[in-house]
């Protein structure tokens, strides 16, 4: 076995264990007001990237709700943070590239994913504020 391969078997390894030991955070539904305000905010301006960029994904009643959930300083820290990942998304939807512009719609697609993935109606971090296009 080689030395790269035994190193990188053990970090894998050490990350199952870590992994294994938490709590199980993926199935649990948080509620609003249990997410700090910045981790809410980052989830609130993900949800507002998708539906720029993810044709035919809607938010739900949750997304304002989310929002309301906040208030005083922890309700600005929210919508820094909510600005400042929708400017991530923005910049996603403006991307160009000369050399391949497959390349950005390869990142829109796998953009689109993640935020129904995390934040879809079986979401893993907060379900259900967005909803997928209709089939």
């Amino acid at each position: 076995m080689s030395r790269q391969f035994a190193a990188r078997a053990a970090r894998l390894m050490a990350f199952a264990f870590v992994i294994a030991g938490s709590p199980d955070v993926t199935t649990a539904e948080p509620a609003a007001g249990a997410l700090n305000a910045r981790d809410a905010g980052a989830r609130y301006g993900q949800a507002l990237g998708a539906i720029e960029i993810c044709i035919g994904t809607k938010t739900t009643d949750r997304l304002a709700a989310l929002l309301a959930s906040y208030s005083g300083d922890e309700q600005q820290v929210f919508k820094d943070q909510a600005a400042k990942v929708f400017e991530a998304w923005v910049k996603v939807k403006n991307c160009k590239r000369q050399d391949d512009p497959n390349q950005c719609k390869i990142i829109m697609d796998r953009s689109c994913e993640s935020a129904l993935a995390e934040i879809g109606p079986a979401g893993t971090s907060i379900p259900g504020l967005i909803t997928p296009p209709a089939k």
